[in-house]
């Protein structure tokens, strides 16, 4: 049945493309914006999020589709892979939590002398990041951090890119990787809620703010700091790049006795 959809909505599309020239398609967007004109704003700004959100999909789709199955971000961002090689040090072992398609981990390997093993739920992501990036250097696995990882492995620095937005407990689960790896530091990516004006809309509208339907939270500087805390970790560095922040953290010896710092 799947299938039967998938071949119907590919015919739909194909169609759609031939038979209205993207002029045309053009035109027909605008004026359904323009007709908005007569909404009550409230009204018209919810309809236009909904084709915002549309857009957004649509945009992230095509830019795997450039990058032939991996997001052109990674490609065209500055610093969005250079912020964790240059802060890992010489001979590191690496451990990438969540390494999705495999891009970040690949970097590291290849800008870096470390060891590197990227862990991801997700075998369709595993496989295809073991088909597309190959290093003497690196490795993938599907499987569980805490329990499919073997107890003698240990690592230096763990990468969390794009990762605790999507978890619940996060300050436990950040306590839980320090007890069982005791890494020198993490590395840390999380989105901003207050990137853009977007969310603000959003959340006074009533619908769901964030920018992945499976975020449970997007931060602030202060948020962040304080969940840091919460997890025994201090803030050695910490920057706003690209609408996230990015952080180098580390175990607080003191057990939460100290202020993070910045530099």
């Amino acid at each position: 049945m799947a299938s039967i959809r998938s071949l119907a909505r590919s015919i739909v599309v194909k169609s759609v493309h031939f038979l209205f020239p993207r002029k045309l398609r053009s035109l027909i967007l605008k004026t359904m914006i323009h007709a908005e004109e007569c909404s009550e704003p409230r009204d018209a700004i919810r309809w236009l999020l909904g084709v915002f959100d549309e857009v957004s999909l649509a945009i992230d789709i095509q830019s795997k589709r450039w990058g032939n199955g991996i997001h052109i971000k990674h490609q065209i961002m500055d610093g969005i892979h250079s912020f964790f090689y240059e802060r890992i040090p010489p001979h590191s072992s690496v451990l990438d939590l969540g390494c999705g398609y495999g891009a970040v981990a690949h970097s590291i390997a290849t800008n870096s002398d470390s060891q590197v093993l990227g862990i991801d739920f997700d075998p369709v992501q595993i496989a295809f990041a073991k088909e597309r990036f190959q290093h003497a250097r690196l490795r993938f696995m599907v499987g569980n951090v805490f329990t499919d990882i073997p107890e003698r492995e240990s690592f230096d620095v763990i990468i969390l890119s794009s990762v605790l937005e999507h978890l619940e407990r996060r300050a436990e689960f950040l306590k839980e990787l320090n007890e069982k790896f005791h890494p020198k530091k993490f590395l840390i990516r999380v989105p901003t809620f207050e990137r853009h004006l977007v969310a603000a809309l959003k959340r006074e509208l009533g619908l769901f703010p964030y920018t992945d339907s499976t975020h449970v939270l997007e931060y602030s500087l202060q948020v962040f700091s304080d969940e840091m805390k919460l997890a025994g970790l201090s803030i050695r560095h910490s920057e706003i790049r690209w609408g996230d922040i990015w952080a180098e953290c580390v175990p607080n010896m003191g057990h939460l006795e100290n202020e993070p710092s910045r530099d």
